[in-house]
């Protein structure tokens, strides 16, 4: 299984860019955390923060890196399942296939180990120079990352990797072999995931709503309210599938792109899922903390920390928002080449190509707007309490410009890479001669 699994990652060279992106830069964050923590053990004065903050930043990020990873490794296997389906049809067992993709997905974790590690402590050092020059730490205390936690960070992510391949492995592991579209266990998988995303949106409304038992000049209350923004951004995405037939609704039209834009995304939700997924986690992290910093310069703040936790709001969103941008950008691409034997297809039976490119912008237009909808409901739900403690009211979380700035760069992000990767995957999008069909990636 190995052998078969090496030369499946040579084969399959786009799906295993796209992992191994989403591997390498987890991985850095990952072993950034683990490096500030490996300092944090040896300093003296106010280590404190250099504990804590990496311990609950980094279990944060491996939870994303993990969804990241199962994310983008789902979006490569929708591109083989004919090469699935030949290998149950040669003999290949489910247990063998889910095998054959954590493997796959393991060895290019492994692969990403060494530059990420690389790349992670060099962030871990950019990292302690902005906490020294926020007057956090002493500016005399050394960065001391160690040689055991590069090797630490890249484990727990090579685990994690191995976890995303169980998950995403799961659904071409139990795929028909004659290819029955087996509508009673899909019912059910749809089922349990609603039930997963109510029980995740509870979560995060119970945290969040636990923040109104602090005092304004409580270091609970910013505990609680950065992992309900977390938990009600992550629960809002795994609504997905729903927000995409909202975006269905939304983007019915006269005109042929907007009436194919609204068939794709009733008939085919899957090709815009990780914008969805993404898009909505990015916003609703971003808008969520910038909300919560904003509230707190509104407040004029009590606490004695005050810059501490401004520190911490702004790394957070630094990291968690700019890896999940990674994801955004890397699972769109991938997306979007995917589909060059429909584009392919659709200039055989007379579209042009400017018309397929407004198609396939117009379903990530549709999608972005309800994506900065979801996530910005998960950030105001997230605030308005930690506004209430703060302020006494919860007017200072409405404010809108932590909203308006997360939803202007994703939505900005979504569609610029959508244009760019639409232009390489349509048939004679980019001028000259090309051919009309496109064999799949």
């Amino acid at each position: 299984m190995p052998a078969l699994a090496f030369r499946s990652v040579l084969r399959h060279r786009a799906s295993t860019l796209a992992t191994g992106v989403i591997a390498v830069i987890g991985t850095a964050m990952v072993v950034a955390m683990a490096a500030l923590l490996a300092t944090g053990l040896t300093a003296g004065e106010r280590s404190e923060f250099l504990t804590l903050f990496p311990m609950i930043v980094g279990g944060w990020i491996v939870v994303i890196v993990v969804f990241a990873m199962a994310s983008t490794v789902g979006v490569t296997l929708e591109g083989r399942t004919d090469e699935f389906t030949g290998l149950r049809l040669i003999g290949a067992e489910p247990g063998q296939i889910r095998r054959l993709i954590v493997f796959e997905t393991a060895l290019v974790s492994i692969a990403a180990a060494v530059p990420g590690a690389a790349l992670g402590v060099l962030l871990g050092g950019a990292a302690m120079a902005g906490i020294r020059a926020g007057g956090v730490v002493d500016p005399s205390t050394p960065y001391a990352s160690g040689v055991l936690a590069p090797f630490v960070g890249a484990a727990v992510v090579i685990s994690a990797s191995v976890v995303a391949g169980i998950l995403a492995g799961r659904r071409p592991a139990r795929g028909s072999v004659l290819g029955a579209p087996g509508e009673g266990r899909e019912q059910a998988r749809r089922g349990m995931r609603r039930v997963l995303a109510a029980l995740v949106v509870f979560a995060g409304a119970g945290t969040a709503a636990a923040t109104l038992a602090s005092g304004p000049a409580d270091l609970l209350a910013t505990a609680t309210t950065g992992p309900a923004c977390i938990l009600l951004a992550v629960g809002a995405c795994l609504f997905a599938p729903e927000l995409i037939l909202l975006a269905g609704m939304a983007t019915r039209g006269t005109a042929a792109s907007a009436w194919l834009a609204a068939r794709n995304l009733d008939a085919a939700p899957e090709r815009v899922r990780p914008l969805v997924t993404f898009l909505t986690l990015f916003v609703g992290v971003a808008a969520g903390t910038l909300g919560m910093q904003g509230i707190e310069n509104a407040a004029g703040s009590a606490m004695p920390d005050a810059d501490l936790i401004a520190t911490i709001n702004y790394l957070v969103v630094g990291l968690l928002a700019g890896f999940m941008a990674v994801a955004l950008v890397n699972n769109l691409v991938a997306a979007v080449l995917r589909r060059r034997a429909e584009f392919g297809m659709m200039r055989l039976i007379g579209s042009t190509p400017k018309q397929t490119q407004r198609m396939l912008l117009r379903e990530v237009a549709a999608a972005t707007v309800v994506s900065v909808l979801a996530g910005g409901a998960a950030a105001l739900v997230s605030t308005i309490p930690y506004s209430v403690v703060k302020t006494g009211a919860p007017w200072a979380a409405l404010v809108p410009v932590p909203y308006l700035a997360a939803a202007a760069v994703g939505a900005l992000l979504a569609l610029v890479v959508a244009a760019l990767a639409g232009r390489r995957a349509v048939p004679g999008a980019r001028g000259g001669r090309r051919r009309a069909v496109a064999a799949p990636a």
